[in-house]
């Protein structure tokens, strides 16, 4: 297995001008082969082709629960293994029209259904800096193609932090945009109000520039004053692993010692709301849209029915939650009153970020609090010489946020003694998503790891 670094677009345009892209997306395919036994791959190109335009040449992979003309969408999971949708989600569309050639679609989580990515159907997805460990889920397979330099971009989904968590634990930039803002449909869904495809890269820059292209919306500077970022400890700050913690406190360091005016705040409430109402509004939402998506296949998986899709699945904790959500124990009033809630999360966070005369531009916080799991640590792990929840430690962080519809992104800031990446994420209000941007390419160079 040969490794190569990562690889940012501004070095593969470079390549496709001084070979070809013909060249450069063919030996991206035999990157792909080269890495196999880490699993990252279900289906790989035998060639592919890009076209004209800012990506021309760009070799991309896409997450295995995004539609595409050309692939088949297995979701991860038995029953769509032979599933061929015959179209293009819409930063598919948008990124092969910027030139971008698919060459592959990535291993997940079955069903995106969690966050270690040991899909029990297609194989674990292993971290390329130690293979013993998970790469993180549920885009496990794309965080994994961009961290061993096999593509610049790579597109996955987040419901709860399934683009951060990898980004995190493979030392990747992870990007999840305002729930939306990247289109609806075409993609296996668990759930209509947190779903949102995103994107994993090598810098802040080039997911500015994929988001543009998904969006139209140009990411401009960041505001002309000292940013102000708030640090949310209550929650998100508590029982870190030991090399987390540390790492977060530098980051702190850094940012304040290049002017950054650092403001405590609290988002009341937030771990304790998303508990009540996160779960309620998946396992609600599944059994209703996953059904629907179903209907609009061309194959004969549109017969399916959730109970076909529960009876195949091969991962055991993924079979346990869609047994959860076909077993109706979330009523119709149980579900609304989650919505509120989740409107009172919602109101959380704008208290928080519209603290001290509404100018605290994000919220900066460990994306993932203990670095990446061994391979089948399905339920639990060891965190702080104790056994805790593998799901809902990884998504201590990330899910409330999801949970609310906010963009956050997760930055790279260094790793523990054993070498296993740490991340560190900023998160702003739905619909800010260009200034949220802004401030992370700006953040981006105080805190990298040096």
């Amino acid at each position: 297995m040969t490794i190569r670094q990562t690889r940012s677009l501004d070095h593969v345009r470079d390549r496709v001008v001084a070979s070809s892209a013909a060249e450069v997306i063919a030996e991206s395919i035999e990157a792909a082969r080269d890495i196999a036994e880490l699993g990252a791959f279900i289906i790989l190109a035998a060639s592919a082709d890009g076209g004209a335009g800012p990506l021309a040449g760009v070799p991309l992979a896409v997450k295995d629960n995004i539609d595409t003309r050309d692939f088949p969408t297995t979701g991860g999971t038995p029953a769509l293994a032979d599933s061929r949708p015959g179209r293009d989600q819409h930063a598919v569309e948008r990124l092969r029209a910027a030139g971008a050639a698919v060459i592959g679609k990535t291993n997940l989580h079955e069903l995106a259904l969690g966050i270690t990515s040991n899909n029990a159907a297609f194989g674990p997805v292993r971290n390329p800096h130690d293979p013993s460990r998970s790469a993180g889920g549920s885009s496990g397979g794309s965080a994994v193609a961009v961290a061993t330099g096999v593509v610049p971009i790579a597109l996955g989904t987040d419901t709860g932090g399934s683009v951060r968590v990898p980004a995190a634990h493979c030392g990747v930039v992870g990007w999840r945009p305002t729930v939306g803002r990247w289109g609806t449909g075409r993609t296996v869904p668990i759930s209509r109000t947190r779903d949102t495809a995103g994107v994993l890269a090598t810098t802040v820059a080039d997911v500015a520039l994929v988001d543009e292209l998904v969006t139209g919306e140009a990411v401009s500077g960041p505001p002309e004053r000292r940013l102000r970022i708030g640090v949310p400890r209550a929650g998100f700050y508590a029982d870190l692993h030991p090399e987390v913690a540390a790492c977060a406190e530098r980051v702190l360091d850094r940012l304040a010692d290049t002017g950054v005016d650092l403001v405590e705040v609290e988002v009341a409430g937030a771990h304790e709301l998303d508990a009540e109402c996160g779960f309620p509004i998946v396992f609600v939402e599944i059994a209703q849209d996953l059904p629907a998506y179903l209907a609009t296949l061309p194959g004969p998986e549109r017969n399916l029915t959730f109970a076909d899709v529960l009876a195949q699945a091969a991962s055991p904790d993924v079979r346990g939650a869609l047994e959860v959500a076909a077993g109706g124990g979330f009523t119709e009033e149980a579900y609304r009153q989650a919505l509120v809630t989740r409107g009172r999360l919602r109101d959380a966070y704008a208290a928080a970020l519209r603290a001290d005369g509404g100018r605290i531009d994000a919220l900066v916080y460990p994306t993932v609090p203990l670095p990446a799991p061994p391979v089948g640590d399905d339920d639990t792990t060891e965190l702080n010489g104790r056994q805790v929840p593998v799901f809902l430690t990884t998504i201590r962080n990330t899910g409330p946020g999801s949970t609310a519809g906010m963009p956050s992104v997760s930055l790279p800031v260094g790793a523990t003694k054993a070498g296993l990446p740490i991340g560190i994420s900023l998160e702003a209000l739905p619909g800010d998503d260009a200034a949220l941007l802004a401030i992370a390419r700006q953040v981006e160079p105080m805190i990298a790891a040096g």
